[in-house]
């Protein structure tokens, strides 16, 4: 995935009718280390429908577990692995059985320690939220509202708007303040904005949420139905002045850089020095505003809103972060699961409270938790292996980039040179972060919950005016995803994916390029996808592409988007093309790429099938398809088509394979059938 949205996807053999160059008879199947024959579905067609050929059988036979609103194959079973290693870290650390290379493991295991200790939640949870609530009761006026909304970013409870570094887009060498559109409760401006019936129902059980929610915490039911109405009409008025996440993906609608006084020209009715002031850094002066009216929105707010209803919206954002990470009783959590649950995931029980535990820890002290965690579980094969793939699949790239016809030189000669400085980490940071100024409590969950989240703000905040980082990663090592970052032009592989299914040692060399290379080659489109291109060499935000060359990008990505509209992973629901454009391009690109890094290494070899049947190059695309397979929710699905910019794993697999010819050569696949695209797409 790319940075810019800090992500999942099928195959093989059978009826000789279709012509897929399947043997008529087989030996009995011995899975190849990587591929398992055992979950195809070979009562499907592979060049009808490629996804449900290489997963049928383990989607037929695969139960989402209750706690979860999606399983995976790849992704969900390999954190769910993660998080049981972790937790074997976080527990020993708890208990003083630390291993003498770890570093901070004294408050790696009192913050693990403390959100585990619900007995204390319970006997204090509430009162220790009620104490947080009680400095917003000094909000009466315009000046009173900023002082306790920089309180609460200080906090990391980010209401009204979010504010943290980020690079110059136009200057990478320069890292400035942004305040990002936020402060909603519901996960996108639609939900309120939409009158679709959905919208509608999940806007009425949120109401509702925020009632009970409210009365648990001791308001009378009049009042609790009072300060829902309150919250929403707020959280509307912030929806209404929201962009699209589709506007969101424009890095130049999103660049707006002003100095202290440009703020204070957009909404002057908020003291923005007090508020530099209240979260610890008055001397911050660069600042990018990604959503101008949105800013001007929130002055007219801060004059225009009573001060009753303002306390009731950021009472309302600090207690549903304290249900959403387990720092008040069970009462709340309880709640919280039931209105997420219904309008969103459909998962049917509460997840254990230990996984959460070691989420938030790994999210709090991810590079202690995860320095130990590569000390014990990441070989030194894995890394080596991806970074070998890395540059072969940087050389694909380079050999497109020579041939692409409808690329002139002066834009190939910049693409080329962005190519040429792109910067890879694999597997784990260089330098490991420093947690030493972080305190923690032993028996105060929701203190070190927000002392960790202050700890995060001061950090980020604290790069504004020095020099850029480039060590610094994004992810801790156990993530199990990857991502490029358009800024720093580089690509970044955790130590946590780099596992089967992904990567299998002793896998044939097909499957690793089918599943890992896929990722990498994911990772380095993005680059040169419909949002990193916009990027050059050096991370600058500028036009280095001719006109005549552009326009012809922009032709190439729309026919992507048509193709991805048509898809419905709900009936008469569709995706958006252009909100997934970007992860659409990056899968099409990866798979051409890791496709021919794939077949320069076999070479002239014989395409000689292994024991289940399969080619070296049916091998690939199994590899590609087999880490994907997955089953979700309804309710997470129509999630997700709204706010998600990645399409869901079907589409993933079948949208890029249908527009490759190679996929067509390797399976026989003849013309007409539905995986062989008639007007294929293809931009890199």
């Amino acid at each position: 995935m790319s940075r810019k949205h800090l992500g999942a996807a099928a195959l093989a053999a059978l009826l000789c009718a279709c012509r897929t160059g399947a043997p008529t008879s087989r030996p009995a199947e011995a899975p190849a280390a990587g591929i398992d024959p055992g979950i195809l579905d070979r009562a499907v067609n592979p060049c009808d429908d490629f996804y449900a050929f290489a997963c049928g059988g383990w989607i037929a036979r695969t139960q989402i577990p209750p706690d979860k609103p999606s399983w995976s194959r790849g992704f969900y079973e390999l954190r769910e692995k993660n998080l049981r290693e972790l937790r074997t870290i976080a527990e020993e650390d708890a208990a003083g059985r630390t291993d003498p290379q770890d570093r901070f493991p004294d408050k790696v295991g009192a913050y693990y320690a403390s959100c585990m200790d619900e007995r204390g939640v319970e006997a204090h949870g509430l009162a220790d939220l009620k104490a947080e609530w009680a400095r917003l009761d000094a909000v009466k006026d315009p000046a009173s509202l900023v002082d306790a909304v920089a309180h609460l970013h200080r906090e990391g409870v980010f209401a009204l708007f979010s504010f943290s570094s980020e690079q110059d887009a136009k200057d990478a060498t320069q890292v400035i303040a942004v305040v990002e559109q936020g402060g909603l409760g519901l996960p996108d401006r639609d939900y309120y904005l939409s009158t679709d019936p959905k919208s509608e129902e999940i806007r009425k059980l949120y109401r509702a949420h925020v009632e009970r929610m409210f009365s648990l915490a001791g308001r009378t039911p009049g009042e609790a139905a009072r300060v829902a109405k309150d919250v929403l009409a707020i959280e509307r008025d912030l929806a209404e002045s929201h962009y699209t996440r589709t506007e969101m993906r424009d890095p130049k609608r999103i660049y707006n850089r002003v100095d202290l006084r440009g703020l204070e020209k957009l909404a002057p009715q908020l003291d923005w020095r007090r508020y530099l002031e209240g979260v610890g850094h008055p001397a911050i002066t660069a600042i990018n505003v990604t959503t101008p009216r949105n800013v001007e929105q929130l002055g007219r707010l801060a004059k225009t809103t009573p001060p009753e209803r303002w306390r009731a919206y950021l009472e309302w954002h600090l207690l549903a972060k304290a249900a959403q990470d387990r720092a008040v009783p069970k009462a709340f959590v309880d709640e919280h699961f039931a209105f997420s649950a219904a309008a969103f995931t459909g998962a049917r029980e509460l997840e254990a409270r230990w996984k959460r535990c070691v989420s938030l820890t790994d999210g709090a002290l991810g590079e202690a938790l995860g320095e130990a965690y590569v000390r014990r579980h990441f070989g030194a094969a894995g890394k080596a292996a991806t970074t070998r793939l890395v540059a072969e699949i940087e050389q694909s790239m380079s050999g497109d980039l020579a041939g692409l016809p409808w690329m002139d030189s002066p834009t190939r000669a910049q693409a080329e040179a962005k190519l040429g400085k792109v910067f890879n980490k694999v597997g784990y940071p260089d330098k490991w972060r420093d947690y030493s100024k972080l305190e923690v409590q032993p028996d105060r969950w929701l203190a070190n919950l927000l002392a960790a989240d202050a700890f995060e703000v001061n950090r980020q905040l604290d790069k504004v005016g020095k020099p850029l980082d480039r060590g610094e990663w994004y992810m801790s090592p156990p993530t199990v995803n990857a991502y490029y970052d358009p800024a720093l032009n580089e690509m970044v592989f955790p130590a946590g994916i780099l596992q089967p299914p992904f990567f299998t040692l002793g896998a044939p060399p097909a499957v690793n390029y089918g599943a890992i290379g896929m990722v990498v080659g994911h990772e380095l489109t993005h680059g040169f996808d419909d949002e990193g291109r916009r990027y050059d060499a050096n991370g600058d935000l500028r036009d280095w592409w001719t006109p005549a060359v552009d326009q012809e990008f922009d032709r190439r990505a729309e026919c992507v988007a048509k193709q991805y509209e048509g898809y419905q992973p709900l009936p008469g629901i569709h995706l958006n093309g252009h909100l997934t454009l970007g992860e659409n391009i990056a899968d099409l690109g990866g798979a051409k790429l890791s496709y021919a890094a794939h077949r320069r290494t076999l070479g002239a070899a014989p395409e000689v099938p292994d024991a289940s049947g399969f080619t070296p190059d049916q091998q690939f695309f199994l590899g590609f398809a087999q880490s994907w397979c997955q089953k979700t929710r309804e309710q997470m699905v129509r999630m997700l088509v709204t706010v998600d910019p990645h399409s869901p794993p079907q589409f993933r697999v079948n949208g890029p394979l249908s527009n490759l010819p190679e996929f067509q050569k390797a399976w026989k696949c003849p013309a007409g059938s539905k995986m062989v695209r008639a007007d294929r797409c293809e931009v890199w």
